[in-house]
């Protein structure tokens, strides 16, 4: 009970610390400034300052529950981690709240301290514990994290679409928004429905600029940041909007078929790091059908559990070193 009650007094300390320590990420606002800097013509300075100064959008940011218990929500709401963690389930698509997410990594991290335990209590089943509660603190970030870029590919896969149907309507005399309007309602979800939000936004009394920011934060995509960028350079400077559109559509359809292409020449290789990461379970498998008494020589001696937990970590490290080398930006 001692050793149980120590690993989840250093798992809220590690969750604390994360949350506290681990903000810093820039907001919409800071990046689209950084992005229209270089645009900026002002030798006096002036209109670079007044561009700087962030405006007053508390009356337009919604207020954000952490959890669904009072206490819980403004303790969460103190901590600078909380909003990247509450944004980084947002990008996900997944209707969870930061306390309801970590009180689930928290679960996860007791069952999976708990499992070992069940062959008998020993030092070594111990050190296995502690092992495995890490892992299952850090597995549902991971199966949040899967979720995420699932939905970041379905949308990029969305945004050629949602380009010409924007680029169509600025050509037929309607403004921006009205062409995200009809783009919105022709769009599935779920692009569609953070357009349709995004528009919410604007009509609640945000400008066009800020929700458009919101946009790009909530879905963090390299290539709707790249629209979002065109659009508010053609604002800032004007030109012929429908035409930037069509060129960044002509971009993205190009990158599309550049990753088709890389995602053929690597398949072999995706293939060789499947079949030698699963050999070594293969085998193993088929050694516990055909001799069990010569197998279980490694979970009834010291030697063999600690080479199985070896394997089991360089099997982990190989997937991700391939992962590493096989993943190419465009």
């Amino acid at each position: 009970m001692v050793i149980l009650i120590s690993v989840l007094v250093l798992l809220t300390v590690v969750t604390l610390a994360l949350a506290v320590f681990g903000g810093g990420k820039r907001g919409p606002k800071d990046v689209l400034a950084s992005r229209l800097e270089a645009f900026k013509n002002d030798p006096t300075g002036a209109a670079s300052a007044a561009a700087a100064k962030p405006d007053d959008e508390s009356a337009f940011k919604a207020r954000r529950t952490y959890s669904g218990i009072p206490i819980l929500s403004g303790f969460f709401g103190a901590m600078k981690g909380s909003e990247s963690t509450a944004l980084f389930l947002e990008q996900s698509g997944i209707p969870l709240r930061v306390g309801e997410y970590y009180m689930i990594r928290w679960a996860c991290a007791f069952f999976f301290f708990l499992a070992p335990f069940v062959f008998g209590f020993s030092v070594f089943n111990l050190f296995i514990a502690v092992l495995l509660a890490f892992v299952g603190y850090w597995l549902p970030r991971q199966w949040v994290n899967g979720r995420r870029k699932r939905r970041a590919d379905h949308i990029n896969a969305q945004l050629v679409d949602l380009l010409g149907m924007v680029s169509n309507s600025l050509k037929s005399g309607y403004g921006l928004m009205q062409s995200f309007e009809f783009a919105g309602r022709q769009l599935p979800d779920p692009l569609g429905l953070e357009i349709r939000r995004m528009l919410r936004e604007a009509t609640l009394g945000m400008s066009a600029e800020q929700a458009l920011a919101a946009l790009g934060a909530r879905i963090e995509s390299k290539d709707l940041d790249m629209v979002l960028t065109a659009i508010n350079i053609q604002r800032a400077v004007g030109g012929n909007l429908a035409e930037i559109l069509d060129k960044v559509a002509f971009t993205m359809r190009e990158r599309e078929r550049i990753r088709g292409e890389i995602s053929t020449l690597t398949s072999q290789q995706k293939m060789t790091g499947i079949v030698i990461g699963g050999l070594p379970v293969f085998m193993f498998l088929i050694f516990m059908v055909i001799n069990p008494d010569y197998m279980s020589l490694l979970f009834t001696t010291l030697a063999g559990r600690i080479m199985i937990v070896l394997a089991i970590i360089m099997e982990t490290m190989g997937y991700f070193t391939i992962n590493k080398l096989l993943a190419i930006e465009i």
